[in-house]
């Protein structure tokens, strides 16, 4: 009896293990490449030490870049021939040192061929009223600085930017604390002569990337190109900065792209502003289809926690399929990080794209960006869609958020950066506009609507209650028991 049961047993374990293995989709990846994150204290030295050697053979384990410094994750290289990328994934999850792993994923930009040509952007008005409320938005703020006069930088990680694009204004972003050509780190943030932002695929300061900004300048352009200058369109802020950088395209490129705006936010906290960039908000129009983030991408969804702690919202593109992200998952849409806006597509009838991700549970709010109308290659303008055009105006618009007239939420984003964070997430997602076609579908039910989200921080960021913490705390000694201190407030009252 005992010999029929373990048997009947055996039988179970092997049709588990059969269908955790039809689980394990093989989505596209770079062979011979792991992503590993080590933990606080221990080293990679270690690990590669133990990654070299499988069953007596050589695994030709090595570092190849380290991608980021502050969350310690690894690109390691090995020999595909001598141990499957599945066995390499498993033997460096089972590391003791291993915090986490993963394979390093193939990305795809999110775009869908369009053919319309729109001469107006009729996303921000329109007389149907399926827009986004932009003009009476606008009456309150334009974008730019906080209420405390920190400049707010939005930062687009995609394939290139158009630096010189004549509706750009002055809002593509500088870095005014290094000096391009001397070779230095001059400001201590980790990347040297980053005057403009960042090539993450090519570890350097090309952000044009060779011309290949078909896809990056338009996305960039719907949340910054210069309002209110008799040129062209408008972006969702009249006035902001635009942070580049070149990343995305597979998943070690993604985490190297998104180290950057880290780096910088986190040196701006330090410094209080001296150095670094007040970054709040990034946009990723890319990902892969059908890929649990929770499976295949765990490190990237642990990189919006940690970009959240220092206050910085993400907004990533859902799929351009009819997918349930619930169920069928998509990268990063499908990332359970609370620092993370997923978005889908909205046309101008007001509907939900057919080919747009939804997802009760993982997909949040739509946005119109089929067909929208803005910056092109070659100087040009032009329409753009997919998914790729919705998620951008709600990047800006977290941007736009932040330089509302309101002392104390401006003070908030200083002093507690990931709980302004996460109020304004929770704004934008309360202040929709209701949407048939997103009810039950999605996480708000409604389309992004900036003048309601707007008209919530007025109430709510405005009348923040309570003891506000000081900030430019100066301390100078006038006697050996004495102290002069200074600093700057905001009134509780």
């Amino acid at each position: 009896m005992r010999f029929l049961i373990t048997l009947q047993l055996l039988l179970v374990f092997f049709l588990i293990g059969l269908n955790n293995l039809s689980a394990q989709k093989n989505f596209p990846h770079i062979e011979g490449e792991v992503l590993i994150r080590i933990k606080d204290g221990h080293s990679i030295a270690w690990v590669i030490k133990d990654l070299e050697l499988h069953k007596g053979l050589q695994t030709h384990a090595n570092t190849k870049s380290l991608l980021s410094e502050h969350m310690n994750i690894w690109q390691v290289t090995f020999n595909k021939d001598i141990l499957s990328d599945s066995k390499m994934l498993e033997k460096a999850r089972n590391h003791p040192s291993v915090h986490n792993a993963q394979l390093n994923y193939i990305l795809e930009k999110r775009v869908v061929p369009n053919d319309a040509s729109y001469n107006q952007q009729w996303q921000y008005e329109q007389a149907s009223d399926f827009d986004l409320d932009a003009s009476t938005a606008w009456d309150i703020t334009t974008g730019g600085v906080t209420a405390l006069g920190d400049t707010i930088v939005v930062c687009v990680i995609d394939d290139g930017l158009q630096v010189n694009h004549p509706d750009w204004g002055d809002n593509v972003w500088r870095n005014h604390n290094e000096i391009l050509g001397n070779g230095i780190d001059d400001d201590g943030n980790g990347y040297i002569d980053d005057f403009q932002g960042w090539n993450a695929n090519n570890n350097n300061n090309d952000i044009v990337a060779g011309g290949f900004s078909n896809h990056g300048t338009p996305v960039a352009g719907i949340i910054a190109a210069q309002g209110n200058n008799s040129v062209g369109v408008s972006g969702v802020n009249w006035d902001v900065k635009l942070m580049f950088v070149v990343g995305g395209g597979t998943s070690a490129n993604s985490i190297a792209a998104y180290s950057y705006p880290l780096a910088c936010r986190k040196l701006y906290n330090q410094t209080s502003g001296a150095l670094g960039a007040f970054v709040v908000a990034t946009n990723a129009s890319w990902g892969v289809d059908n890929q649990q983030c929770a499976t295949y991408a765990p490190l990237v969804n642990e990189f919006y926690d940690t970009l959240g702690v220092y206050g910085i919202l993400s907004a990533a593109a859902t799929a351009n399929a009819n997918n349930n992200v619930d169920v069928t998952g998509d990268f990063p849409t499908s990332c359970s990080s609370d620092f993370l806006i997923t978005v889908t597509n909205m046309n101008q009838s007001g509907n939900k794209v057919g080919q747009a991700g939804y997802g009760t549970n993982t997909v949040d709010l739509g946005a119109f960006g089929e067909g929208t109308y803005t910056l092109t290659t070659n100087s040009g303008y032009g329409g753009f869609g997919g998914t790729s055009g919705a998620t951008p105006h709600v990047a800006g618009t977290i941007g736009l958020l932040y330089s509302a007239p309101c002392p104390r939420l401006a003070l908030l984003a200083r002093t507690q950066p990931a709980q302004t964070a996460l109020l304004l997430k929770q704004i934008i997602l309360n202040s929709t506009a209701s949407n048939v076609d997103l009810q039950g579908v999605t996480v708000s039910g409604g389309v992004l609507n900036m003048k309601n989200a707007l008209d919530s921080v007025m109430a709510i960021g405005c009348s923040l209650s309570g003891c506000h913490e000081p900030y430019n705390v100066l301390a100078s000694a006038t006697t050996g028991t004495t102290a002069s201190i200074n600093w700057d407030g905001v009134d509780s009252t």
